[in-house]
């Protein structure tokens, strides 16, 4: 899924609402006189739809309000093609309601079994020709040129949306996701710290690996700028988020291969110490799932094969050791206890066996290891 997020018209209630009163007014007035808005009032007092249709045909199909009113029924009722034919009608006779452009918006995303993105685009477009101040309205127009893959206005959208609702952490992360489809690596970088000051816990797997990937493979940014020299600024993106996201095991993982694995920055020991952080992030949850449990496996490898060629005077060289063989014990321990739960044939307990057979082989090292520091 992209994370794209649509908002929604709230539904409106009774003009005037059931109050024998106002009913009794309404068609002794009518009795003086019928016109098309007192026909819509009674409709709104009664909540029958038949004189909704009697202030459109007593108009002679002009009178706005009672498409507007008709349209509102069948939207709540979620006949949505009866409620877009009936609001495209109001509209077509009193253009300038932003609001009705916006919920007939809604409605063209709401068809099924497809929705009608491109009715959905022009309502969103006219509403905000006439109000260009309103978030909601603009971030559904991103997301409808978001599912129609047109990312650059989709951007565009997200931002103007910004602009009007900058405290609205949803409509940040729509941008963030825009942002990194456009390859605008700064506003990625900026709408992740956003999001985060909005106090979310924010840690998007597809994101985070899209910044280590831009620096590390060195990819050019939407202004032709090169991935490399954002090495700096991703970094500082992790080290202020991890100090509010603590658990996260992307996101300690991504921090450590920033250290590991891009050419000419490389902190090893930096890097063994954040790929360590991910393992713990991981292993809160290892008894959960057995792919759980195998990416556990997969990160003790990663740690073994960075750990055992680290230079051997290092300061944390017995440091890293010692973490190490703990946690390929846990492995080992946890392994043994889940492996009576497969059949006895299932892949799932090949590959069990194969990790506690692996991490026993990866301990022996590392004890030996420890022999010599």
């Amino acid at each position: 899924s992209s994370g794209i997020n649509a908002e929604w018209p709230l539904r409106p209630g009774t003009l005037i609402g059931r109050y024998e009163a106002a009913e009794k007014l309404t068609r002794e007035l009518l009795a003086e006189g019928e016109t098309p808005k007192l026909y819509c009032i009674l409709g709104d007092n009664t909540q029958d739809i038949s004189y909704y249709e009697k202030a459109w045909e007593l108009s002679g199909q002009t009178y706005s309000r009672a498409m507007r009113s008709l349209g509102f029924h069948y939207f709540n009722i979620r006949e949505m093609d009866r409620a877009l034919e009936c609001f495209l009608h109001s509209l077509k006779h009193n253009h300038l309601q932003a609001d009705l452009w916006f919920t007939a918006g809604c409605t063209a995303m709401a068809l099924t079994p497809n929705p009608d993105l491109k009715q959905a685009i022009r309502c969103f477009r006219e509403s905000v020709l006439i109000n260009d101040e309103d978030s909601q309205t603009w971030s559904n127009l991103g997301a409808c040129f978001d599912q129609i893959e047109e990312s650059e206005k989709a951007f565009n959208c997200f931002r103007e949306a910004i602009r009007y609702s900058y405290g609205n952490w949803k409509i940040w992360e729509n941008y963030i996701f825009a942002a990194a489809r456009v390859k605008n690596f700064s506003e990625v970088i900026r709408a992740y710290k956003e999001i985060i000051n909005l106090g979310q816990k924010f840690s998007d797997r597809a994101i985070l690996n899209s910044l280590v990937a831009a620096v590390r493979d060195n990819l050019t940014d939407c202004k032709g700028k090169p991935g490399n020299q954002y090495f700096d600024k991703v970094i500082d993106l992790f080290k202020f988020t991890s100090t509010k996201v603590t658990s996260s095991f992307d996101l300690w993982r991504c921090y450590g291969v920033m250290y590991l694995d891009v050419e000419g920055r490389e902190d090893i020991t930096k890097g063994i110490d954040y790929t360590i952080k991910a393992y713990h992030a991981l292993a809160l949850n290892i008894e959960k799932s057995f792919d759980i449990y195998m990416k556990c496996v997969h990160t003790a490898g990663v740690l073994h094969q960075y750990i055992m060629t680290e230079t051997k005077t290092s300061d944390s060289y017995p440091r890293h050791l010692q973490s190490l063989k703990v946690i390929l014990q846990i492995i080992i321990t946890k392994g043994n206890k889940i492996l009576p739960t497969f059949d006895e044939e299932s892949e799932a307990k090949k590959a069990c066996q194969e990790a506690i057979y692996d991490s026993k082989e990866k301990l022996g090292e590392v004890e030996e290891a420890q022999l010599y520091v």
